[in-house]
């Protein structure tokens, strides 16, 4: 017998079997009812939880429904796993290697592939054959683009969106190849999806000046994901020929694309000091602060706030946060405001004032509001959620109150949720809360 197995074996035998060593027994049989039972019974004892063991409880709660569950559960379960970081990595290895099904194998690989894992991405690779189209476009990303260009631009063309997204991806490392340039030029223009047009743009803005005109086609194009994409591109395909395009952009009514377009100008006129641009850039993103869209209102703000210089702009986010009736658009600037000096107290008290409403917005609040280890009230703003109606507040409220609040032992409770999106999301708040600490 080896030292260490030696000691677990001396400490489990001088635990007496007690209630710590129940909850393990419990976490290994998989049976997370009981784990959680086990788990009340050894807080009652000690006087207190202990956030490792409930994190134990977490990743099995996770674990059994990324197995069992659907889509949407399998989906939510490895996100959670992967926003979890090192507590999350445990399950991923095990799911990556036991999984009964080919796609959650796949999904756990690119996540551990991701993070520098080369067996998980020697495993993943081999599985390019698969039928399932959802593998494959998890496969694609450990091609090398480089030296497997003729494979990526043969799944560019693949029937899958997914695998026509993750070719697209994958071959922003191609760079300065002509023709993966110019595969990508046709998928940023004629794919049928949105999503797989963005994924291109993206992609083309790397390969330099020579993609320049492909891109400032995509600034027309139908969909506005796309024409974002398009804006951040051109800037880093040819930054001096895109201002001089995207400019335009600001001589109109405010848009997504146009305010993503000033932004972009702002903060590059702001690093080489070219005040002109960045005066007219700042001017169109004031105006947007007054668009009739709420959504518009909101991006305006935060695409001023995250400016290199923002020197005067906290007060006119502070000017319009006092005029601003529309919620959505007061959680956004009061939430900027929370973190600029001098202004961090209208920014509390309108985040605040939102609490009381019980919603997603005062969830939201709430959940701002808790990172700041004194402020009792917006804990219990997220401990009385988690007692809604709607899985979707109880859900919000349970994994803010185990992350943001750094509350793990609070959020216990919607582990045993009857939905099973909130048991995901508590569970990935509570490894999220033990990874952080």
């Amino acid at each position: 017998m080896g030292k260490l197995t030696l000691l677990f074996t001396i400490v489990i035998a001088g635990c007496g079997g007690g209630p710590r060593t129940a909850v393990v027994r419990a976490v290994e049989g998989r049976d997370s009812r009981e784990a959680l039972l086990r788990y009340e019974r050894f807080r009652a004892d000690e006087g207190g939880g202990d956030p490792s063991l409930l994190a134990r409880i977490a990743a099995l709660v996770i674990e059994i429904e990324v197995e069992s569950g659907g889509d949407t559960e399998r989906s939510a379960g490895l996100h959670q796993l992967d926003l979890a970081g090192t507590e999350g990595l445990p399950v991923l290895d095990r799911l990556s290697r036991q999984s009964e099904h080919e796609v959650v194998r796949a999904r756990a690989l690119e996540i551990l592939a991701r993070r520098g894992d080369s067996g998980a991405t020697a495993a993943l690779r081999g599985m390019l054959d698969s039928e399932d189209a959802q593998v494959v476009a998890a496969a694609v990303t450990t091609l090398d683009a480089t030296d497997d260009v003729d494979a990526l631009l043969g799944y560019l063309t693949h029937t899958s969106g997914d695998v026509r997204s993750a070719a697209a991806r994958t071959l922003r490392g191609s760079a300065p190849v002509g023709r993966a340039r110019a595969a990508l030029a046709e998928a940023a223009r004629v794919d049928p999806l949105p999503s797989v047009r963005s994924a291109a743009v993206r992609s083309l803005g790397v390969y330099g000046p020579e993609a320049f005109e492909p891109l400032r086609e995509r600034i027309s194009d139908p969909d506005g994901a796309v024409r974002m994409a398009a804006v951040g591109a051109l800037m880093s395909a040819d930054g001096d020929r895109a201002a001089a395009v995207i400019a335009g952009l600001l001589e109109m009514t405010p848009t997504r694309a146009g305010i993503e377009a000033a932004r972009v100008l702002a903060d590059r006129s702001d690093a080489q000091q070219g005040a002109e641009g960045a005066v007219t850039a700042r001017a169109f993103l004031r105006r947007a602060l007054v668009a009739t869209e709420t959504d518009l209102r909101s991006q305006a703000a935060v695409a001023l706030s995250s400016l290199r210089d923002t020197s005067g702009l906290d007060d006119v986010l502070a000017e319009l946060l006092d005029g601003e009736t529309e919620v959505r658009v007061r959680l956004a600037v009061a939430g900027i405001l929370l973190h600029r000096p001098g202004h961090e107290a209208g920014g509390r008290a309108a985040l605040e004032a939102l609490l009381p409403a019980g919603d997603m917005p005062a969830i939201q609040a709430a959940a701002l509001l808790a990172q700041d280890t004194g402020h009792r009230l917006a804990r219990r703003t997220l401990a009385r959620a988690m007692r809604s109606s709607e899985a979707e507040l109880r859900r919000a409220a349970a994994r803010a109150l185990a992350r943001d609040a750094m509350e793990p032992d609070a959020a216990r409770r919607a582990l045993r949720d009857p939905d099973a999106i909130v048991r995901i999301h508590a569970a990935g708040g509570i490894l999220a809360a033990v990874a952080a600490a």
